[in-house]
């Protein structure tokens, strides 16, 4: 709390919990409600300090509590209804209680000891919404945690409040336990009809040479990328299925964190040219095995088996394949076993996101193309390695362009080859919206791309950033969410998903992904990048700066650089951020550097001619960045630069 007599604005999450007939209890029986109000508030203060949160004051029987995400303040609240439900279990019915909750997320004022303000307001008017062992959540707090939690959300309408013009959707959290609420239906997908999902989790590699560990990565790749061009399965992405690699994690854990229910797990055995891969299906709730088989078979036999393992587990989901016939489930993009090895390995090096790592991938993925000419995989994969290297640095300008030339011939030779391929659509469309500027044909990409694979989340991360680059709010943020949900566990899309929440302003959305991403990964540049812009947006300015030389520090690249330089020139620390500057030419020297980066640095600086200069190179080189120039002027308060007669003619000839 701040000191006495002083303000502090902030965004927040609150809650408020009532008991559930308290009053007429009391007026029966004072002995035993004050006997349960005193159970009930020991039990609530040893829940808030698990979820980071606070708690303000009791008012009556019930608490006022905050918390710095919506998220954590509605996990919080399903731990209180779970452990309150199991606590009525073990005791007779005249020592039972149940309390109702509300929770909002939005702005609030801390005064002296107090918290006030419309976020409060609202939680305390969405409470008694709720049911009797039930959550009440307003639209806010929906955004944000929408197939982010094990329990089903269901909408409950609008309401109008005292002192709101409009109407406040509302939704109710459903607790199992509750005195009303139908059941838990993330328990039992068969009989509630939600939505089947399964996780791969890595397979192990059981082979005694370590250098195979790319083969038993690849087929963990490959079923995932198998399982999720089945309709009506929702399958979680590489990254968020590789955060449990190397680690003993019990599956129910597992479960909750991808929100799945089923996980198949297995190993891979590789002894000369013969193959042993063991697979098992096991339920993501009780932790049950449904399903196991071992396979032997040799090398060239893979396509079969990872088939085979497709159709066992699309058997045991009780799911039906709709004209799959006996054909192969997933397009392997070739049955050259010598091709598809290097594939593998070029997909496993690229996944090290290092600049060694792109160049080997590139290698593997010439090779390939070597033994394979046709290999639209391949050459999608050759197109992502040199756009991604060169975006984050590891790859200079002058190599890109001559390796693939002005419009990327290797995206374009990927859909020649195989237009029904989510990846070589996506390919294209990288290259069609971030180097060519031909927004409407890279859109189209991305569609086709998310229409042949709803589960790809390359196609969906990118999209995400072109919606909101085209000012396309609303449809940016629910690109977004999609993206979260396919992959929630890894650091990067919960990075981008942030950057998207930047690039339109949603500062309230920016704020609660940094969070989020603080939860998920503390020592990442990335949670402190977003931290710092949603300080900034605060008026936070110094905690801004401290956030953007924390995450330098923490291995931040040339942006993270450059936005600590140009912070540092907004709020009038000129030598510093010369100093920064300085450090910024000098990095350019070893690695690649985008040129707005130094556009924007300048433009702090009030040296307006070496900013439209570098962004004009930055023209010239097809920079993704340049896109969001306008963007980035409105967060840094680059009023001056947007004020020069020269930016509108640089705007359009961005054509966003």
């Amino acid at each position: 709390m701040p000191p006495d007599g002083t303000e502090h604005r902030k965004l927040a999450a609150i809650m408020f919990t009532d008991m559930v007939g308290y009053s007429a209890l009391a007026e029966r029986n004072e002995e035993l409600a004050l006997e349960l109000l005193e159970e009930h508030r020991r039990l609530l203060r040893s829940i808030f300090p698990k979820h980071r949160g606070s708690e303000i004051k009791t008012i009556g029987d019930g608490f006022l509590a905050e918390f710095s995400s919506a998220l954590a303040a509605v996990q919080c609240g399903i731990e209180i209804q779970e452990m309150i439900a199991k606590r009525n279990s073990l005791n007779p019915s005249q020592g039972n209680f149940q309390v109702r909750i509300g929770i909002h997320a939005g702005d609030v004022v801390h005064r002296d000891d107090d918290v006030i303000g419309d976020g409060v307001n609202i939680a305390a008017r969405i409470e008694p919404l709720a049911e009797a062992g039930g959550i009440c959540i307003s639209q806010q707090v929906f955004d944000q945690v929408e197939n982010r939690v094990a329990k089903s959300l269901k909408r409950m309408g609008q309401v109008k409040l005292k002192n709101m013009m409009r109407p406040l959707e509302v939704y109710g959290v459903v607790c199992e336990g509750a005195a009303t609420g139908p059941p838990d239906l993330a328990q039992d997908s068969k009989s509630s009809g939600t939505q089947k999902s399964i996780a791969v989790l890595p397979f192990l590699n059981m082979s005694s040479d370590p250098e195979n560990e790319y083969l038993s990565d690849g087929l963990t790749e490959d079923l995932i990328m198998a399982f999720s061009q089945l309709k009506g399965l929702r399958v979680p992405a590489r990254t968020s299925s590789f955060a449990f690699k190397g680690k003993n994690e019990d599956i129910r854990r597992i479960g909750q964190q991808l929100n799945v229910n089923t996980i198949l797990e297995g190993s891979v055995r590789k002894v000369g040219n013969r193959l042993r891969i063991t697979a098992q299906l096991i339920n993501a709730a009780h932790g049950d095995h449904l399903w196991s088989q071992t396979f032997d078979r040799e090398m060239q036999e893979v396509f079969a088996i990872q088939d085979e393992i497709t159709r066992e587990i699309v058997r045991a989901l009780e799911m039906q394949l709709i004209g799959a016939g006996d054909q192969p489930l997933a397009k392997h993009g070739t049955y050259n076993t010598e091709a598809y090895q290097l594939y593998l390995q070029a997909r496993y090096h690229f996944n090290k996101f290092t600049g060694e790592g792109f160049k080997r991938c590139i290698e593997c993925c010439k090779k390939a193309l070597e033994i394979k000419p046709g290999y639209a995989l391949a050459y999608a994969a050759l197109s992502l390695s040199y756009q991604t290297g060169w975006f984050y640095g590891f790859l200079s300008f002058e190599e890109k362009l001559a390796a693939i030339g002005p419009h990327d011939l290797f995206a374009e030779k990927a859909v020649e080859l195989d237009p029904n391929l989510a990846e070589t659509q996506t390919a294209l469309a990288i290259v069609r919206c971030w180097n060519l500027r031909d927004w409407s044909g890279g859109e189209d990409c991305f569609k086709r791309a998310i229409e042949l694979n709803p589960n790809y989340v390359t196609a969906h991360e990118h999209y995400a950033l072109f919606l909101g680059c085209s000012k396309r709010t609303d449809e940016a943020i629910t690109q977004a969410r999609l993206t979260l949900q396919i992959d929630p566990l890894s650091p990067m899309i919960n990075l981008l998903m942030g950057f998207v929440y930047w690039i339109i302003h949603r500062y309230d959305l920016l704020l609660e992904q940094a969070q989020r991403l603080f939860e998920l990964e503390s020592n990442f540049f990335g949670t402190y990048w977003l931290l710092a812009w949603a300080h900034w947006s605060q008026g936070m300015h110094e905690a801004a700066i401290a956030d953007l030389r924390k995450a330098v520090t923490l291995g931040g690249g040339p942006l993270q650089l450059a936005d600590l330089g140009c912070l540092l020139g907004r709020v009038g620390r000129k030598a510093e951020a010369q100093r920064v500057l300085e450090e910024l030419k000098e990095m350019a020297t070893r690695r690649y550097v985008q040129p707005a980066y130094l556009g924007f640095l300048h433009a702090s600086l009030g040296n307006h001619d070496q900013a439209f200069a570098c962004f004009a190179q930055g023209m010239e080189h097809e920079n993704a960045s340049v896109a969001l120039i306008a963007e980035y002027c409105v967060c840094a308060g680059l009023d001056d630069l947007r004020a020069d007669p020269r930016f509108p003619a640089l705007l359009k000839k961005i054509g966003i």
